[in-house]
């Protein structure tokens, strides 16, 4: 009796008291709701962004060609940053062997045979010792341009002026990527044979660089006098020749007369550098000797002849 009563004297007090802590608990679960669910989506968030920038030392510029304007293919553009930030990170944190083994063969060959020689010449000069900021760009083809910059943020200098510029092609090797770095785009051997006058002159391979192309020919002098394959009094009469019909002159201020006499009988072979450029669909057709010099036993006659190897 008591108790109901006392139910009856304060029923109102006791529905407010009830409603509060029934209130309090929905609002508490409303709150957990809403917690779980923008956590759920925090999470989602940051898996997006992970995926859509898998890299961290360095920031893609664009997935465009920076010569053509084509877009790249985005499994190839993520395959291709990856490793380059691999690369990256491995100069930056200063596990010089890790990123010495990205390289390609014909890398490490033609430019850097030991880890001690990529140190020196490619770390010291571009890393000097510390980690550095770098951006991407889709250049062409599988090269990209390379930008390096001071990381001031690491470093707490403020040499805002130092820049580095490199362009890193890469190429897949037995299902793995390697890297051509310092502005070399690779090998490729030809193997093009081509006979006239008694010369025969075989295109052996290529090296391709940014800023020119150097091919290995063997010639065979088959005549009964040494040749001269060229004077060196003009660099375009021993140059490169492509599909339209476009010439690049050669280095011929690297070569010497001893390096390009051919003797009767013999067989030399001879690297020779030409100013041209890297464009991926560039069509080289032919080595072109405009000035070879013929030799009968009194010596070099002015009588000239025209070679054309087959590239």
């Amino acid at each position: 009796m008591n108790l109901i009563r006392y139910y009856n004297q304060n029923r109102k007090k006791l529905w407010g008291i009830l409603i509060i802590i029934a209130s309090a608990f929905l609002l508490l679960q409303m709150v957990n709701y809403f917690y779980k669910i923008n956590h759920e989506k925090a999470i989602a968030v940051k898996n997006i962004t992970t995926e859509e920038k898998p890299n961290k030392e360095t920031t893609l510029m664009t997935n465009q060609s920076v010569v053509t304007g084509e877009n790249i293919d985005s499994k190839h553009l993520q395959d291709s940053t990856t490793i380059i930030d691999s690369f990256i990170s491995y100069c930056n944190n200063r596990e010089l062997e890790k990123a010495y083994n990205l390289l390609t063969d014909e890398c490490k060959t033609q430019m850097y045979e030991t880890v001690e020689m990529f140190e020196k010449a490619y770390y010291n000069n571009v890393f000097k010792g510390e980690s550095k900021n770098c951006t991407i760009e889709n250049w062409i083809g599988n090269t990209f341009k390379i930008k390096v910059t001071e990381d001031i943020l690491s470093t707490g200098k403020t040499n805002k002026g130092y820049s580095k510029q490199d362009y890193i092609t890469v190429k897949k090797v037995n299902d793995e990527y390697k890297l051509n770095i310092n502005n070399y785009i690779g090998y490729m051997p030809i193997n093009k044979q081509t006979n006239q006058n008694d010369i025969s002159i075989e295109v052996v391979s290529k090296n391709t660089y940014m800023e020119y192309e150097e091919y290995t020919i063997k010639v065979t002098n088959q005549t009964e006098n040494a040749i001269l394959l060229d004077r060196r009094l003009d660099a375009k009469t021993l140059a490169l020749q492509d599909s339209k019909g476009v010439s690049y002159s050669s280095y011929s201020h690297e070569l010497t007369e001893p390096m390009l006499t051919v003797l009767a009988g013999q067989t030399k072979e001879i690297t020779i550098k030409f100013y041209s450029t890297y464009v991926s669909t560039k069509d080289i057709k032919y080595i072109v000797f405009s000035d070879v010099s013929l030799y009968n036993e009194q010596g070099r006659t002015d009588k000239k002849i025209e070679l054309k190897a087959n590239v």
